[in-house]
């Protein structure tokens, strides 16, 4: 019986040309040597496909057995090479270094790879005559094969090999990888994609693609809902790495069985295949298409490089704006230049204290998908820990500016879902013009600053709301106020943990101009409850009603309330 090996670590190796990632599945997709009667690579050399090749070295030495094909064309591939492998390659490895071959042939003859197969069209044009004689010295083959010859044909034929029993499935193989290499560089799109694994799976599908220009999905013999879910819970929910996650991992999501493959999370995106098992496991070859998709949908990632270069440009002319030697006047010859007219500009500033659990390339994307949506200017500061944000006010609408900032904490709140111990703080200025980036840049940390001081962390802060807050909170206007504010707070302050809630609630309220729908959005209630215990508090602090200047006190207490009871702060 065919079998996929485990071991994937060449795929991480290649250059991400599939000609290069297929074949090397090949390699390990053969049947076991008691099984299958063993070939020379005489004999594979009397192939009609091989007709036309070279010799080159090691002419004594071809009786050598070969149990498999294996294609190397990154550097360090040849560590995963097996006995009586024969290895064949374009030379893509030592195009730079032809010395290198000397070495390669080295390896490859200390492992007992059964010779070497080049193609000497593309990169290397000849053999140096160093490698030539290291490898009759070793007595190690080397051939050069037909320039026109697919690495497909030549597994699928060693896969044949292997008897009528085995003989379809290796075929069935053949024509996956013929079909992958076929495609390496043609794939312009996930609905593409998903055609040509829908083609092979018989069993319900999922892939899933995310990237700076969104989401994008496609599925078959599942619901849309189904498959959305298990595309977030998969491409959201998993560990993320630099590089592809090559084996398909068997996992239970919601109750779903599926053997899923996924690329790499990286800053610009990544994507996963699923294939669902409900009632039927995924089959060898439907492994091997889950193998050779991920590749394929790192090229659609990786395709989108304008949008790269756009990200780049962006936090170069915000580091330029914020640049203090820069003039006026030419900061404004930028903007122009480089940015469409807005009213007025945000700054945001957002220092990441604790991201222990916290995927950072997931929180990455995240804000490039933000700046891409709203055409604002994303820089990581280089100390790491930190961004700038300059986001565009919409429009003249105050609500408009308050929805798109609201939009961005909420990509800082997603992100407790998968790492509860994330701590972040969020300061805004503005809004501005934009040639004034160094000074909204600077409002924006001390609303940050301040604002994590007062109360605490995972909150946005506003440099408007903290103006008056800053100035009560000098040690000398806390020391004199201390006796007033807190006589304010007493009945509430005396009821303990009951008067803790109610203060709570009339924080939140007071923060959000007094609306009881959004004070009882955040507080996870219903707006009667909101209702009854700001009612208490009335009630409790023995007010008539909330007058502007006793609502104004209350604020000022409530907020300032850390520092009150604070001798030291």
């Amino acid at each position: 019986m065919l079998h996929a090996s485990n071991s994937f670590p060449c795929l991480r190796w290649t250059y991400g040309a599939l000609e290069r990632t297929t074949l090397h599945h090949g390699t390990h997709a053969r049947s076991p040597p008691s099984r299958v009667p063993m070939l020379s690579l005489l004999e594979i050399l009397d192939w009609d496909i091989l007709s036309g090749h070279t010799v080159i070295a090691g002419s004594g030495s071809l009786s050598v057995d070969i149990r498999s094909v294996t294609v190397i064309d990154a550097p360090d591939a040849v560590n995963w090479v097996k006995p009586h492998e024969f290895v064949v390659t374009s030379t893509y490895p030592v195009q730079q270094s032809p010395d290198a071959l000397v070495s390669l042939i080295e390896q490859l003859a200390a492992r007992n790879a059964a010779g070497l197969g080049v193609k000497l069209t593309r990169y290397l044009r000849e053999l140096p005559d160093n490698a030539c004689r290291r490898a009759e010295e070793l007595g190690f083959p080397i051939i050069s094969l037909p320039g026109p010859l697919a690495w497909s044909d030549l597994i699928g034929r060693v896969f044949s090999h292997g008897g009528q029993q085995q003989g379809k499935e290796a075929a069935y193989l053949s024509a996956i990888y013929r079909a992958f290499s076929q495609h390496r560089t043609g794939i312009g799109s996930l609905r593409e994609l998903f055609e040509l694994v829908a083609g092979f799976v018989n069993l319900p599908v999922v892939l899933a693609l995310e990237t700076e220009a969104g989401f994008q999905l496609e599925s078959r013999g599942v619901t849309a809902a189904e498959a959305e879910t298990l595309a977030e819970a998969l491409i959201e929910g998993a560990a993320t790495g630099a590089q592809p996650d090559d084996m398909p991992l068997r996992m239970t999501v919601g109750g779903t069985k599926v053997a899923v493959a996924r690329s790499g999370m990286g800053a610009n995106g990544g994507g996963m295949v699923a294939v669902v098992e409900r009632e039927q496991s995924a089959s060898e070859p439907d492994l091997e298409c889950l193998r050779l998709s991920v590749h394929l949908l790192q090229t659609l990632v990786d395709a989108n490089a304008g949008m790269r270069a756009s990200l780049a440009s962006n936090a170069k002319l915000l580091g330029d704006l914020l640049d203090p030697m820069l003039s006026r006047e030419a900061r404004n010859v930028l903007i122009a230049k480089a940015l469409p007219p807005a009213h007025g500009w945000h700054a945001v500033v957002v220092r990441i204290f604790d991201a222990d659990t916290l995927d950072g390339a997931l929180l990455t994307l995240r804000l490039r998908q933000f700046s891409r949506r709203h055409k604002a200017l994303l820089r990581e500061e280089e100390s790491g820990g930190e961004y700038v944000i300059a986001v565009p006010a919409p429009g003249l609408d105050p609500r408009s500016s308050e929805a798109v900032l609201r939009e961005l904490h909420q990509v800082f709140e997603r992100q407790l879902e998968h790492a509860p111990g994330f701590l972040y703080g969020l300061g805004q200025s503005g809004p501005a013009a934009l040639s004034d980036a160094a000074t909204l840049r600077h409002e924006a940390n001390q609303a940050m600053t301040f604002g994590v001081r007062l109360n605490g962390f995972n909150r946005i802060s506003r440099h408007e709301d903290m103006l008056l807050l800053r100035l009560l909170a000098h040690p000398a206007v806390i020391e004199e106020s201390r006796p007033g504010f807190l006589r304010l707070l007493e009945p509430l302050l005396a009821m303990g943990e009951q008067g803790t809630t109610l203060m709570e609630t009339l924080k939140v309220w007071l923060r959000e101009d007094e609306s009881m729908p959004r004070t009882a959005e955040l507080l996870g209630l219903h707006v009667n409850t909101v209702r009854q215990r700001l009612e208490r508090c009335r009630a409790v602090l023995n007010l008539t009603d909330f007058r502007t200047d006793t609502r104004l006190r209350l604020y000022a207490a409530l907020q300032l309330l850390p520092l009150l009871t604070n001798a030291e702060s």
